[in-house]
């Protein structure tokens, strides 16, 4: 999972907490990456992002989905469960 900010984003700074929750409860099967696309344009350009915040979500690498704004602390989590490996046993 990868987060687009910008410092002077006031939205980013409300989305952080919301997204620390949701990483913590995925632990071992989640890798999040912040990335602030004023330090880092050129990712961010690449990536084709054009407004902040911005998280995308990749499952092998791939790129699954991706949400604009700030969305409920749900959504973000249904987005994950529903990209994450199945478990068998």
């Amino acid at each position: 999972m990868v987060k687009y900010s910008a410092p002077t984003c006031g939205p980013c700074h409300t989305l952080k907490p919301i997204l620390s929750k949701i990483v913590d409860e995925f632990p071992e099967q989640l890798h999040y990456v912040e990335i602030d696309i004023e330090q880092d344009p050129d990712i961010a350009e690449s990536a084709g992002v054009v407004g902040t915040p911005t998280v995308q979500f990749f499952r092998n690498q791939a790129l699954v989905t991706e949400m604009k704004g700030v969305k409920p602390k749900s959504q973000y989590r249904e987005t994950i469960q529903q990209n994450l490996p199945v478990r068998v046993g």
